[in-house]
C-alpha cells in the first residue's frame, strides 16, 4: 500500500459511483429519490467500515516496521530479561 491516506468522503463517492453503475447495468426502472437516498446512506456506512479497516492495516504495518527496525538494532530489552530469568531457574 502507498503512504497516502484515503478520506471517508473519497471512499464514499467511489463506492456510491460503483453501486450506481452496477445498478444502472441492470434492467430496472429509473432510480427514485428514495433509492438514491438509500444508496448514499449505505455507501456512507460501507466507506466508514473500509476506512477503519485501512486504518488498522496501516497501524499493523507501522508496528511491524518498528519491530523489524528494533530487531535489526538488537535493542530488545524483553529478550535480555527472559534469558536472565531462564538462567536463574535452571541454575
Amino acid at each position: 500500500m502507498e503512504n497516502t491516506k484515503t478520506s471517508k468522503k473519497a471512499l464514499q463517492s467511489l463506492i456510491n459511483d460503483s453501486m450506481r453503475e452496477a445498478i444502472g447495468h441492470l434492467e430496472l426502472p429509473e432510480a427514485s429519490k428514495k433509492v438514491k437516498k438509500l444508496l448514499n446512506r449505505n455507501s456512507k456506512k460501507i466507506a466508514s467500515v473500509y476506512a477503519d479497516i485501512l486504518k488498522r492495516e496501516e497501524k499493523k504495518r507501522k508496528k511491524a516496521e518498528k519491530f523489524v527496525e528494533s530487531a535489526l538494532k538488537g535493542k530488545s530489552k524483553k529478550s535480555k530479561k527472559a534469558k536472565s530469568g531462564k538462567a536463574e531457574v535452571t541454575a
